[in-house]
């Protein structure tokens, strides 16, 4: 049965991709998003002769940017989660609850209406800031505490929180209400730009983790045992925390703030399929991927007009968080 269910999870990104890219104010049929894709690859199509103009520049340049980016960042939200929380031993832990997403934000707001540099780099190295400083102060004689390492989360992202709020008093009027929607969480201004702008940032942060993904087990078992076991665990977990980072950092830099996707997609996996981090990693790359693309379709067809996604995940992930905190015991969890 698990073997049922895993397969479904790594198929279920492609039902997900193809069903999304119909579904919008302009419907399309799965027929001629299957031709439209077919001509783009082959030249040839295999259910009708002719393709309707207006239908390919939907299809290619509105939808089918928004969908891979959404994929793109629910894949690397939850990949990051994934990480965190298998180094750390702690289920209560992803990138929003830590303040690498506020602090990714922050940089990328710096970047976008302050300052003249990279957005990715500059989301990079706030979201890094955040993690060191929150790792540093719940680390204590080697060993992370759960309620350090939550209140330390909780207060720098209280910081960043605030510094992004200053820049939002500072930038021009004109600007603030983009600034407002990006913060929220959006796809609404995704295009291919933005895909292969982010999309070297996210393959190297998720081939890195997929391929340590066995020493993320060894890391479990405690820093003494892991070093026994011959591993180096100092390089490791500041890979491992350099890669995450990576992830969710540029996640943040095209997409704002989307909370909550890297606690629950990991932890699923993780009571589906058990803790071995070599079957949750590629595993959580597909749920997530298909789940923060299917909350994406929600927000943009449930109204006549767009819903910030990360209003959705959420009033998603927080019943979810709670129900974590009543089964969790300090030191890790059940």
């Amino acid at each position: 049965m698990k073997i049922i269910k895993a397969k479904v999870i790594l198929l279920l990104p492609i039902p997900v991709f193809l069903i999304s890219l119909c579904l919008g104010d302009y419907s399309i049929p799965v027929k001629e998003v299957v031709d439209i894709i077919l001509y783009k690859i082959i030249g040839y199509t295999m259910f009708s002769k002719t393709l309707n103009a207006k239908t390919i520049n939907v299809l290619i340049y509105v939808r089918m940017p928004r969908v891979v980016l959404s994929m793109l960042v629910g894949m690397a939200l939850s990949v990051s989660g994934a990480s965190f929380q298998a180094i750390l031993r702690n289920p209560l832990v992803d990138p929003y609850i830590l303040g690498v997403s506020a602090g990714a934000a922050f940089g990328a707001a710096l970047a976008m209406f302050f300052v003249n540099i990279s957005v990715q780099i500059s989301a990079f190295i706030f979201a890094l800031i955040s993690v060191g400083i929150c790792y540093s102060i719940a680390n204590y004689n080697r060993e992370i505490y759960t309620i350090r390492l939550i209140l330390s989360g909780v207060v720098i992202s209280s910081v960043f929180t605030a510094l992004l709020s200053m820049l939002q008093i500072l930038v021009d009027p004109l600007k603030l209400q983009g600034m407002v929607y990006w913060i929220m969480g959006s796809f609404h201004t995704a295009n291919w730009d933005k895909v292969l702008s982010v999309m070297p940032y996210m393959l190297i942060g998720t081939i890195s983790i997929y391929i340590l993904r066995w020493k993320l087990n060894i890391l479990s078992f405690g820093e003494e045992d892991a070093k026994v076991l011959g591993l180096n665990t100092n390089r490791t977990r500041k890979l491992i925390i350099i890669a995450s980072t990576l992830l969710a950092s540029s996640a943040v830099s095209v997409s704002g703030i989307i909370s909550l996707v890297g606690l629950m997609i990991p932890h699923i996996v993780r009571m589906m399929f058990g803790p071995d981090n070599r079957k949750i990693i590629p595993l959580t790359i597909c749920l997530g991927a298909s789940y923060l693309t299917v909350v994406d379709n929600i927000s943009r067809t449930l109204m006549n007009y767009e819903i910030p996604i990360g209003i959705f995940t959420t009033l998603l992930g927080a019943p979810f968080f709670i129900y974590l905190l009543r089964r969790t015991k300090a030191g890790g969890w059940n």
